[in-house]
């Protein structure tokens, strides 16, 4: 396994907003009942005729200029290299192309990335896919749920984060993938946290990068920007369903909630569990005043039991910021079963416990943050806190 610097921390994009979810899953299934025919139609009156976006090409993405591909060839040249496997070579030149790497939350292009040294991790699994098609190599992508160190609250959105790890096959295995064949595989920013997840089909993989220019967009509020991006994702990978979930996000911020509706609709019928979606469309019948359907999702939010526990914390703080302290407790006790390791969440605990006036249930809860923690800022912070509720019992 080649391991590249722990100094990057944010992957690539989930946002998880106060009022909406925009999915960062990257489940992918194998056998689905419901194909793409049924996938209702977008409503294209949105976006005003005759603008203009840029939606960029795969190719303009993931293309390497004459003199990077010579710099490649000149790198595996080496006496050191040349007889190496190919799929060794493409990790080897990654893990020295990327030395004193800078992590930017942007969504560079393969060869901007090159060039740079900079951008997020979709940029550089991006430049690794590039760089494996030069050398005829074959990347299979592998998602891992990654715990969100680096949420981020921006207006009414909290951006999280997960990321794909890349495995280097010398040719197309055969059988199921990750098993039987031997391979290589480049894990950008392993963290002891990280659960990891489905194998995601190379379109699924390169419609991630749309879904990411998209919610770039949807941050800046060019919602008819994000809409053309998704459209573009939904060329290569119609049945993928954080595409869906943002899709149905992007009407409703138009003011389209019947065809976010039916987006919603349609990706539970892919995904029938996807908290995700079930988090957004809960928000749209609350919204539109349908409290006892509401109520349903509800209860099918708490019954789920995810293969990603990090969006138990997502949802716990949405809650949390909205005050909801009894869902937000539910949500953080599931988090917490399959991460108990976790501080923040016990953290975020201990706010919702104290809003319940549970003051001395949020002291014990908030000693084990204290000990769970070996970060000295986040430390002194707890214990502060930790005195405050002490105080308040004396």
């Amino acid at each position: 396994m080649i391991v590249l610097g722990r100094y990057w921390q944010l992957k690539h994009y989930s946002i998880l907003s106060l009022c909406l979810l925009l999915s960062s899953a990257c489940t992918a299934n194998a056998e689905k009942a419901y194909k793409s025919d049924f996938l209702p139609e977008f409503n294209h009156s949105l976006v005003q005729k005759n603008t203009s976006f840029n939606v960029p090409s795969i190719d303009s993405l993931s293309r390497l200029s004459d003199m990077q591909r010579q710099e490649l060839q000149a790198f595996i040249s080496k006496d050191d290299m040349k007889n190496l496997p190919n799929r060794l070579k493409v990790a080897h030149f990654i893990n020295h192309k990327m030395v004193n790497f800078n992590y930017e939350g942007r969504n560079s292009t393969s060869s901007e990335s090159w060039e740079s040294k900079s951008g997020n991790c979709m940029a550089l699994a991006l430049l690794t896919y590039s760089i494996a098609k030069e050398l005829d190599i074959y990347p299979v992508f592998q998602v891992v749920y990654a715990s969100p160190v680096l949420t981020n609250i921006s207006s009414d959105l909290l951006v999280t984060s997960d990321h794909v790890r890349t495995f280097l096959y010398d040719e197309k295995p055969s059988g199921h993938f990750l098993s039987g064949s031997t391979s290589t595989v480049i894990d950008y920013f392993p963290d002891r946290f990280d659960r990891t997840g489905a194998i995601v089909s190379l379109n699924e993989f390169l419609a991630m990068f749309y879904r990411n220019l998209a919610a770039d967009a949807l941050l800046l509020e060019n919602y008819e920007h994000a809409f053309v991006l998704l459209k573009q994702g939904f060329t290569l990978a119609p049945e993928y369903e954080p595409l869906i979930n943002m899709m149905a996000i992007v009407h409703r911020r138009l003011g389209d909630d019947v065809t976010a509706e039916k987006l919603y609709r349609y990706g539970l019928k892919i995904e029938p569990s996807s908290l995700t979606i079930l988090s957004n469309y809960r928000l749209l019948l609350e919204l539109q005043d349908r409290k006892q359907e509401a109520a349903q999702v509800d209860q099918q939010l708490i019954a789920i039991e995810s293969s990603n526990p990090y969006r138990y914390y997502s949802l716990g703080i949405e809650a949390l910021e909205f005050k909801d302290y009894d869902k937000t407790v539910i949500f953080l006790e599931k988090f917490i079963k399959s991460a108990p390791y976790f501080h923040q969440a016990y953290f975020a605990l201990a706010k919702a416990e104290l809003g319940l006036g549970n003051t001395k249930k949020a002291q014990r809860i908030l000693k084990q943050a204290v000990e769970l923690t070996d970060v000295p800022e986040n430390k002194r912070y707890y214990l502060a806190k930790l005195n405050s509720l002490n105080n308040m019992l004396d």
